[in-house]
């Protein structure tokens, strides 16, 4: 007998991710999707909290149920009286053990598993029902010791829609007289600030500059700035490019990139990886965050390209990054956050100059090198994370229905 078949009901899915950018709910929008798709019979999902997410989710939940994000005692009643079958959730640690907390079986996906040490391995729940852990190029060994601590822990590819280049058409290059170009700022809002507008406000004009400069005629600037913010910004350069903004639905948003000759991506991993998955050649903008050093370096060792943009050292200091990360991710975050913010109020003439005249000589090594380079992220990290997920969600689900 099936879950779906066992209750009236059938079967009940809590999901909840982490309210972080967009990446956690992308990769749960994209799960879910194909939980739906492979699930025998009715299938409902509640989500708790997660409200950053909501604009990626909302297709694909039923249910939506307050989570103030702190308090996780009220997490366990609030779970304890939904009777559900399974819980699905990602990057949030805490919420995963409140799940466990009452009594039902989780599945949590750990999508940067190199983030943890120090303070912050707190936060990874070891004992969950199920850990799934992104299968990711480059981690460090201090990383690899800590999860031998992992009760039930099982590798898995990227949560990404994926369909071969080779089956796909891909659009012209820029060589063929392909003129579109892609800037993806991604989710921007964190745990500790709510600003989406001042990493575009130092980052974009240069951007713009060298896209322009390289004979791009339309840009697409996609993320959760403000369109009027975003209009503001690139004001300047109206007369020399059509521009178009986000944010973008999922399917829109990988289309959008498949179509451009060129993506300009914060590294953010789940943009990293939407990207890959259609193998448009990409640079990679400078890290808003901590995590996103790392991706950057991520991608980088899995693609071989050196695309990726640094910051001036007067404005953000890797190496003060490195310290500050060593000592949380909340130190090194709110580090990162001050820099960008006085960079602005300081050296953003420079920082301008300093991103365009970089660009100037990535953009044409970029567009030289061979188009399998670009894919190369996600035939590193694999493609099944997806289906893998959908496969332990409802494998849970069912062993639970059966005990």
């Amino acid at each position: 007998m099936s879950v779906a078949d066992r209750t009236p009901g059938g079967i009940r899915i809590g999901v909840l991710g982490v309210n972080f950018g967009w990446g956690p709910h992308a990769a749960l929008e994209t799960a879910i999707s194909e939980i739906r798709r492979t699930v025998s019979g009715d299938c409902r999902i509640i989500a708790f909290g997660s409200e950053y997410g909501r604009p990626l989710l909302d297709n694909v939940v039923d249910e939506w149920i307050e989570f103030d994000g702190t308090d996780y005692a009220a997490l366990t009643r609030a779970v304890a009286a939904q009777e559900l079958d399974v819980a699905l959730v990602t990057l949030e640690g805490l919420a995963a053990r409140a799940f466990e907390a009452a009594g039902v079986r989780t599945v949590f996906v750990d999508l940067m598993p190199f983030l943890w040490h120090g303070p912050d391995l707190a936060v990874p729940p070891l004992d969950v029902s199920h850990y799934l852990a992104l299968r990711l190029p480059g981690l460090s060994s201090e990383t690899l010791d800590w999860m031998r601590g992992i009760r039930n822990l099982r590798w898995v590819g990227a949560v990404v829609p994926w369909q071969s280049p080779d089956v796909q058409p891909v659009a012209r290059s820029h060589a063929e007289g392909n003129r579109r170009a892609i800037v993806t700022l991604g989710g921007m809002l964190g745990l500790s600030t709510r600003d989406t507008t001042t990493y575009p406000s130092l980052v974009l004009p240069g951007a713009v500059e060298a896209l322009i400069e390289a004979g791009f005629e339309s840009i697409l600037i996609a993320g959760n700035t403000p369109r009027p913010d975003l209009e503001a910004m690139v004001a300047p350069y109206r007369a020399q490019a059509e521009f178009r903004f986000g944010p973008l639905s999922r399917a829109e948003y990988r289309t959008r990139i498949a179509e451009s000759a060129l993506c300009f991506s914060q590294p953010g991993l789940m943009s990293l990886l939407e990207a890959s998955s259609t193998g448009t050649p990409l640079i990679r903008l400078p890290p808003q965050n901590v995590s996103g050093f790392q991706q950057a370096e991520i991608h980088r060792i899995a693609t071989g390209a050196h695309t990726g943009l640094d910051w001036p050292t007067d404005v953000v200091d890797e190496a003060v990054v490195a310290r500050k990360a060593g000592e949380s991710e909340a130190a090194g975050n709110d580090y990162v956050y001050a820099a960008i913010a006085d960079g602005l109020a300081r050296r953003a003439d420079a920082t301008r100059r300093s991103l365009r005249d970089q660009l100037e000589k990535l953009i044409p090594e970029c567009l030289a090198l061979p188009p399998d380079v670009w894919t190369g992220l996600v035939e590193k990290v694999g493609t099944d994370g997806a289906k893998e997920i959908a496969e332990v969600v409802l494998d849970t689900a069912r062993s639970g229905a059966e005990s």
